[in-house]
C-alpha cells in the first residue's frame, strides 16, 4: 500500500523539505527565488500544502487572499 502525506509548509519545513519545483533544480535561481518568495507570503498568510507519496514531492497547492495572490481567478475587495 502506497502512503500519502499532506505537509503543510512553513518557514522552517521549507528550508528542509524544499518547495516542489519539477522544473528547477534546488541549486538553481528560479527555485531560490520561489522559496525567498514563499518565505515573504508566509507572514501575509499564505498557506502551502505539499503531496507526498513515499516520502517523493508529487504535488503541491498554494493559496492565500486574492489581494496577495500572484493568480488571482476570482476576488472580491474588502
Amino acid at each position: 500500500m502506497t502512503h500519502i502525506e499532506i505537509v503543510e509548509m512553513d518557514g522552517q519545513l521549507l528550508e528542509g523539505i524544499g518547495s516542489y519545483c519539477l522544473r528547477s533544480k534546488k541549486i538553481g535561481e528560479g527555485y531560490k527565488s520561489k522559496n525567498k518568495w514563499l518565505n515573504q507570503q508566509f507572514e501575509k498568510g499564505l498557506s502551502y500544502l505539499q503531496l507526498l507519496e513515499e516520502q517523493k514531492q508529487v504535488g503541491f497547492i498554494e493559496y492565500t487572499d486574492a489581494e496577495y495572490s500572484s493568480r488571482v481567478v476570482h476576488g472580491k475587495a474588502i
